[in-house]
């Protein structure tokens, strides 16, 4: 590439814009402008396709294979785990979310998304499910616990008041 010739007395900005121009092509001819907006979308990947369709086959066709633990049953020390996981909201939140990371971390980082989300994602979740108070805990690989909710009482309008998006409703 050759520099473009100085600008009017040495006009830097007058130099940058001439450099410019050259590496984009001439403004004013639509041409060069067309190829380099085609090969910038042609060099964007499309938007990958899921590999498991949903969340379930993501537990069931992947999660399920690739997690080596010993199970707690009984008086056997072990992970905590619930086959009826969808039975458990906290559950379906946090095991979406890992699928969804999954998803993304493979096409967005193919060399250590993996890695990635094992470390940053299934290790806190895991241990989250099937922690001792964790939504699994009075669960097992035969038994399901119907989940309960954590009680809740009315914020008074007053409190309600004082956060930032109080006028939303």
């Amino acid at each position: 590439m050759t520099l473009p010739p100085p600008g009017p007395a040495g006009d830097p900005v007058a130099d940058l814009s001439a450099l410019l121009g050259q590496l984009a092509g001439d403004p004013s001819d639509p041409a060069p402008q067309a190829a380099t907006l085609a090969a910038t979308l042609a060099a964007e990947p499309a938007e990958a396709e899921p590999v498991y369709r949903n969340v379930e086959a993501f537990v069931g066709d992947y999660l399920a294979h690739v997690v080596e633990r010993r199970l707690a049953s009984g008086p056997t020390p072990g992970v905590n785990w619930c086959s009826r996981w969808w039975a458990h909201p906290e559950a379906i939140s946090r095991l979406y979310a890992l699928w969804r990371a999954w998803e993304t971390l493979r096409v967005s980082d193919p060399q250590t998304g993996m890695s990635i989300w094992w470390r940053d994602h299934l290790d806190p979740h895991l241990t989250a499910l099937a922690a001792e108070y964790g939504p699994f805990n009075r669960c097992g690989p035969d038994k399901h616990v119907e989940p309960k909710p954590l009680p809740v009482e009315p914020a008074p309008p007053e409190v309600l008041a004082q956060l930032p998006d109080a006028s939303v409703s």
